[in-house]
């Protein structure tokens, strides 16, 4: 079956003045959906599924409560922080095949999104972004880059820190044919699957989200 990623067609997620744009791959709840296999407790944005640790580990790192279910109130919570971090979110596939299995390995007839390069040209203030996966054949930061360069957007690329976590450096240019400089940095997956394939421990996933994603003015806590 194909599923689209609804949430990008809905104009999902920016909020005003983003700096950071956030990209993963593909919701699983979007696959759940398709197939019927929705529970209470996943929430209808991105990372919603009631398995991932996304949300979690923000609400512990920046000391917000988080629903976890298909109320609009859940979705706003996190369009909260998301507007204060001005962390604009997004994933790196746009439509994709699958039998019914939401994991990465399984979305067959990828078909990238080229709307991430509206977002960048759009809200000029974004010079970072992080990603969530890059690991497998199909993750958001080997998509996302092949975009941005098959587009021709994107120029004189180089790796500037190869692990823990990996950082690239390149130029974006602009629909107007400006150019301005974006990092990359490529943060540990959220899935649980993640933990179950290596050494990594919601600690060490937390303290890396902690010391690398937007810090929350103390204004807005």
């Amino acid at each position: 079956m194909r599923v689209e990623h609804r949430y990008i067609k809905q104009g999902l997620y920016t909020p005003p003045g983003a700096t950071c744009l956030l990209i993963g791959t593909f919701p699983s709840v979007l696959v759940r959906e398709a197939f019927g296999r929705l529970r209470p407790t996943d929430v209808d944005f991105f990372y919603g599924s009631i398995d991932n640790n996304f949300w979690k580990d923000l609400g512990i790192i920046y000391n917000r409560s988080f629903s976890f279910n298909r109320s609009t109130e859940a979705i706003k919570e996190r369009m909260k922080l998301l507007d204060d971090l001005k962390l604009a979110m997004s994933d790196a596939i746009f439509a994709c095949e699958t039998t019914g299995s939401a994991m990465d390995t399984a979305l067959q007839n990828i078909e990238p999104n080229i709307y991430i390069i509206d977002v960048l040209d759009n809200n000029p203030a974004i010079d970072t972004l992080f990603f969530t996966s890059s690991s497998g054949k199909v993750n958001a930061e080997t998509l996302t880059l092949r975009v941005l360069k098959e587009a021709d957007r994107a120029s004189k690329m180089k790796i500037t820190q190869k692990s823990g976590p990996r950082m690239r450096s390149f130029l974006f240019t602009e629909k107007s044919g400006k150019q301005r400089p974006i990092k990359s940095i490529t943060l540990y997956s959220p899935s649980p699957l993640a933990e179950q394939w290596g050494s990594l421990t919601p600690e060490k996933r937390r303290e890396q989200y902690r010391q690398y994603l937007p810090k929350l003015n103390h204004l807005h806590t």
